[in-house]
């Protein structure tokens, strides 16, 4: 994006200097962290990480699970309100880690894997262990199945062992005579 903006920019002011734009392009892209700290770049990254998280979670407290609001006029409410809210926003952080380590938020978000998780209704007399098909599920999709048991909150039904193709081959222990080879010949009488 940097590249395309300079580019576009030396167009527009009619100021493209090559020499100019060889020593700019290789720093385009770069990343650069101002800090008092000694660490490594690999560390320096992970904190990063971990701070544009901590922004999904205040995303996430705010938007999907709707606690921007108090709606209390004690103290003693005030404090039990935001505890819940706490501890709602440490299980979304959880379940975002579990699905980001599953892989489930490559292919959909956030808000798309928790309308799935939602639809999965399951009998209260119901089982252990969690399985696809013993029969405790209420009107579930097959995607949702395979979120869940990509989450671990349902034990996949094992695959069949796929059957060897073609005919099976003859039991080569039968002992029968063989068939004479060839016509047989007519006998002169």
């Amino acid at each position: 994006m940097e590249d395309a903006s300079y580019l576009a920019n030396a167009e527009k002011t009619h100021s493209f200097d090559p020499v100019k734009y060889a020593k700019k392009k290789e720093s385009f892209g770069v990343i650069v962290f101002e800090s008092d700290k000694d660490l490594s770049a690999r560390t320096v990254y992970l904190c990063y990480d971990d701070r544009w998280l901590l922004e999904l979670v205040f995303a996430s407290y705010k938007g999907d699970v709707c606690l921007d609001g108090t709606c209390v006029q004690g103290d003693f409410s005030l404090v039990g309100s935001e505890f819940i809210n706490f501890v709602s926003t440490v299980a979304t952080c959880r379940i975002l880690r579990k699905a980001r380590v599953s892989g489930l938020l490559s292919g959909m978000s956030y808000g798309d894997l928790m309308d799935d998780l939602c639809s999965a209704w399951r009998l209260r007399d119901a089982s252990e262990p969690v399985l696809r098909d013993d029969g405790y599920w209420v009107h579930t999709l097959v995607s949702v199945f395979e979120v869940l048991e990509a989450l671990g909150l349902s034990v996949p039904v094992p695959k069949p062992v796929p059957k060897k193709r073609g005919r099976p081959k003859k039991d080569i222990l039968e002992h029968r005579p063989k068939r004479p080879r060839g016509r047989p010949r007519k006998n002169p009488v």
